[in-house]
């Protein structure tokens, strides 16, 4: 962190996030600190800045910034700006590059490693926890550093794949490090800060919400020279990830699902588009690495070793799973406005936590917990742990 940090930090605070402006104001300034200094004069006169964005930047102390530092060296947090050597290119080469980066752990040098990031549904099948978690163990072993959201499904499986075989993941969180988003993987996050890095975007503090998300897909995919896609319906998060990759020039993996399962209509689409096509880990590796590369044994993990993942991101309706005893499914005769349909039909037999909810809903936190308390009162739903809810 350098003395201007600070600087830095307020301009975020007062301009927002993933706004193109603050990657043009380092051609400007070689010094930000000189745009600070010049108080409303030299706003107005850069011309870089709304109206809007010089009223919030006027009304935004700098002790706002120092708080945060404060914060971040209370929690141990390293903070990295655009004038940090340790600053990887490759971020700041997009159009919307964070300013800051917030980090908790060990941030590896991706401008000089091979890494990929690997994605996919929240609701992923046995498959699909499979396939990404040997892709994250497999491709570790091979050297390469694994990227993804730190999210419930396909991203937690590939985490702990890496975990798993003691190698390099970096979880990119749409919140704050210290917020409690998904608290049941708190435990994996922090065994990530012993072998990658977990990053933000956002100081400490941020809460989840439905706008951060989309945005941080773009540091997932820009901090990787390829995106793999394992099982992503279309129109979903994942495929929001696909678009920043594109935008950004990396390779695009998917990996090849049955032609009939929704959770893998978009990766499928992928490949019919020209992404390429993921049967194993050498796929990827003799992309980058070459035919010859040393090969190290293609592992295949037991389902004692899988269970690493837990249960509650595995997809209970599996048509794998031919002796599966019959689920419960959504009433279709119950009287509910369409917001209640519209969290109640988001909860399955999959446990699904409220922060997921208030995410995939698109409705504030506070009014989630209503429709749910609502839900329960009618015996639609169950709370089975720490806010996480099933269909009954």
């Amino acid at each position: 962190m350098t003395d201007r940090t600070r600087y830095w930090i307020w301009l975020t605070q007062g301009t927002g996030y993933c706004n193109p402006k603050h990657r043009h104001l380092c051609s400007v300034y070689p010094d930000i600190k000189t745009l600070y200094e010049g108080g409303e004069a030299e706003l107005r006169l850069c011309g870089i800045f709304t109206e809007g964005e010089i009223s919030r930047l006027l009304k935004t102390d700098i002790s706002v910034a120092d708080r945060i530092i404060s914060r971040c060296n209370e929690l141990g947090y390293k903070i990295l700006s655009f004038e940090d050597e340790e600053y990887p290119s490759c971020l700041a080469d997009i159009d919307t590059a964070p300013a800051v980066l917030y980090i908790q752990g060990n941030f590896p040098d991706f401008d000089s490693i091979n890494s990929v990031s690997i994605v996919g549904t929240r609701k992923a099948t046995v498959y699909g926890v499979r396939t990404a978690f040997e892709l994250g163990a497999n491709l570790s072993d091979a050297g390469f550093a694994v990227v993804s959201g730190g999210a419930l499904g396909i991203d937690c499986a590939a985490h702990r794949g890496v975990l798993q075989q003691g190698g390099v993941t970096v979880c990119v969180l749409g919140c704050g490090i210290d917020y409690d988003y998904l608290r049941e993987n708190k435990g994996m996050r922090q065994a990530i800060t012993e072998r990658g890095a977990v990053i933000s975007e956002y100081p400490p503090g941020t809460p989840a919400s439905n706008r951060n998300f989309p945005q941080r897909n773009r540091i997932i995919s820009a901090l990787t020279k390829g995106l793999i896609v394992v099982e992503a319906p279309k129109g979903s998060g994942s495929m929001i990830t696909v678009g920043c990759a594109l935008t950004q020039g990396k390779d695009i993996f998917a990996v090849m699902g049955n032609v009939d399962s929704p959770y893998s209509e978009g990766s499928n689409a992928l490949i019919k588009d020209g992404a390429v096509p993921v049967t194993s880990y050498r796929d990827v590796a003799e992309y980058y690495l070459g035919v010859g590369f040393d090969y190290k044994p293609s592992q295949k993990f037991s389902d004692d070793v899988i269970s690493s993942v837990p249960t509650k991101l595995r997809n209970s309706t599996d048509p794998t799973k031919k002796d599966n005893a019959p689920l419960p499914s959504h009433k279709s005769d119950v009287d509910l406005s369409e917001e209640e349909k519209a969290v109640y039909y988001l909860i399955g037999n999959t446990p699904i936590h409220t922060d997921s909810i208030a995410e995939q809903s698109g409705l504030p936190v506070y009014k989630v917990l209503r429709i749910l308390s609502v839900l329960e009162m009618n015996n639609l739903i169950e709370d089975i742990s720490g806010r996480n809810y099933v269909i009954k």
